[in-house]
């Protein structure tokens, strides 16, 4: 494989993975927010400290997606 062919690659990769990129971490940030503010999962409710733990690090995460998502967007 050539260098050429290496690059065309990544950046293929690169323009399929920056939108899911996107869309995930909001996802995953609208259902931690949604795990706080309800304190259950579904039809099985959980204790609040873990509600939030379990969020909080939805909302995190889901953030830290997006903004690798929006990096991507912002260099090309």
């Amino acid at each position: 494989m050539s260098y050429e062919e290496s690059n065309e690659r990544k950046r293929s990769r690169r323009g399929f993975r920056t939108p899911l990129d996107i869309g995930m971490g909001l996802i995953y940030a609208a259902i931690g927010g949604m795990v706080i503010i309800f304190k259950s999962f579904g039809n099985m409710p959980i204790n609040p400290i873990l509600a939030y733990v379990l969020g909080g690090m939805m909302v995190v995460g889901g953030g830290a997606r997006f903004y690798r998502g929006m990096k991507n967007v912002l260099q090309k």
